[in-house]
C-alpha cells in the first residue's frame, strides 16, 4: 500500500526544519529524502526511501525501541492520529463563534461615539488594577509592571480574566508562553494608520507578547493563534472580551472590551 501523501508531507516539512533537507515539500518521496534519512539514528540506510520516512515519522510520533521498524502498521497509525489530533491546528470561521457578552461592552462602531456614550471621555475613570501574576514590560522584559491602568467599567472582568488564567496555566506556563509579556493598556492614541481614537483611549484594551505577535501577522505566524493558547483566548472570551486576531487574523497581540 503506497505511503500516503499527506503523511510524506508532514515528514517533508519536519525534515526542513530539523534535518539537512532542501527538497520540495510536496508529499512526493523522493531521493534527497533517502539522503537525509539515512544520518538518523535508529533508521537503517539500506531501507528504501518509504521505510525510512515511515520509520522517521514513527520516531516523530513517540515510537520506541522495536516498534520503529519502518512499517506502517495499525499501531503507527493510531500513534500518527493522535499526534495529529494534539497538534494541528483547528479551523474555524469567524461567522460561526458567537461570543457571549456579560458585561454588554459596547461595539466599537464607526465612530468613537458608541465607545464613549458607555465609557465616557477617553482616558478619564482610569484606576489601577495589581495583576493578580507578575507582568512585565515586554520591551524591557526585566521590569515588572507593578498595576495596569484601565477602565474603572472593564477593571473587575479584567481581574477574574488573569485570575483564570493563573488556575489553569499555573505561574510556570505563564512564564514559558509569554503570557506575562505585557505590552501597555491605557494610551490616548489614535489607531495606527488611522486618526480615530484606538481601543487603548478608553484604557479597555490590553496588548501581550508583541514581539511574537505582530500587528500584520497572520495565524501562519503569530504565537497566540497555536492550540496551545486557546483556553488563554477562552478566558478572555467568557467575560465578552475581543480577539483581533481571533475575530480578524491580524493583531493576535491585542484584546479589547468593545465589539466590532
Amino acid at each position: 500500500m503506497p505511503l500516503d501523501a499527506d503523511v510524506i508531507r508532514v515528514a517533508q516539512t519536519r525534515m526542513t526544519k530539523e534535518l539537512a533537507y532542501t527538497g520540495p515539500v510536496d508529499g512526493i518521496l523522493n531521493d534527497r529524502m533517502g539522503t537525509a534519512l539515512s544520518a538518523v539514528d535508529g533508521i537503517v540506510r539500506s531501507w528504501p526511501v518509504a521505510r525510512k520516512t515511515v520509520a522517521y515519522v514513527q520516531q516523530m510520533i513517540g515510537l520506541k525501541g522495536k516498534d520503529v521498524d519502518g512499517w506502517w502498521g495499525d499501531q503507527t497509525q493510531l500513534y500518527y492520529d493522535n499526534h495529529q489530533a494534539r497538534t494541528k491546528p483547528r479551523t474555524w470561521r469567524p461567522e460561526d463563534r458567537r461570543l457571549p457578552n456579560p458585561n454588554n461592552w459596547p461595539r466599537q462602531g464607526s465612530s468613537d461615539k458608541e465607545l464613549s456614550a458607555f465609557y465616557g471621555k477617553p482616558g478619564s475613570r482610569l484606576v489601577a488594577l495589581t495583576p493578580p501574576y507578575p507582568h512585565y514590560l515586554a520591551w524591557a522584559p526585566s521590569q515588572q509592571a507593578r498595576t495596569i491602568r484601565c477602565h474603572i467599567l472593564v477593571k473587575d472582568s479584567l481581574e477574574r480574566v488573569l485570575r483564570n488564567v493563573l488556575r489553569i496555566y499555573g505561574p510556570d506556563e505563564i512564564r514559558r508562553l509569554r503570557l506575562d509579556q505585557f505590552g501597555g493598556c491605557f494610551n490616548d492614541r489614535p489607531m495606527r494608520g488611522g486618526t480615530r481614537r484606538s481601543t487603548h483611549a478608553w484604557g479597555i484594551a490590553l496588548d501581550y507578547d508583541p514581539a511574537n505577535n505582530q500587528l500584520n501577522w497572520g495565524r501562519d505566524k503569530a504565537t497566540f493563534a497555536k492550540d496551545e493558547y486557546l483556553p488563554w483566548w477562552e478566558c478572555w472570551e467568557a467575560e465578552g472580551w475581543l480577539s483581533l486576531g481571533r475575530e480578524r487574523n491580524f493583531d493576535w497581540m491585542h484584546v479589547q472590551a468593545a465589539r466590532l
